[in-house]
């Protein structure tokens, strides 16, 4: 049977429309500081991990990794796109934002899938009102 191939590139180009912008900002070194943020990178990977994992799971080597050592990789990641990149993603130009959005969003999702295994293993997390799968709690 055909191993399932998930959007990953489509959920973080997503997770890049829906974040702030003085993540963005941070990241790009445009903010109010007018320097880099690590928090931010910390930040939108958090954000990205959450998006992902309401679907997906990541292994290596067979083990399940959690979600705290994917967003390090990943904030890692991030923080390696460059500030020219990055600025690129707050212009004022839709066309080459978005084009940079797709570009880096590419980037994260092949270093994702050369890092770890993807595998289904959706989250079934519904916040605190203590309902899941079969309904609420008694």
């Amino acid at each position: 049977m055909a191993k399932p191939e998930y959007d990953i590139e489509g959920v973080i180009f997503i997770r890049f429309a829906m974040v702030g912008r003085p993540i963005l900002n941070g990241l790009a070194a445009k903010g109010q500081r007018r320097r880099r943020d690590s928090q931010c990178a910390a930040l939108f990977a958090l954000d990205i991990v959450k998006a992902l994992r309401a679907q997906i799971g990541f292994r290596k080597q067979g083990e399940v990794v959690d979600d705290a050592t994917v967003q390090e990789f990943l904030r890692a990641a991030i923080w390696d796109i460059s500030i020219e990149d990055s600025a690129v993603l707050v212009g004022v130009d839709a066309t080459p934002r978005d084009a940079a959005k797709r570009n880096i969003s590419k980037r994260l999702a092949e270093r994702l899938k050369s890092e770890f295994e993807i595998v289904l293993d959706p989250a079934f997390y519904h916040g605190n009102s203590g309902t899941g799968p079969l309904g609420p709690r008694r």
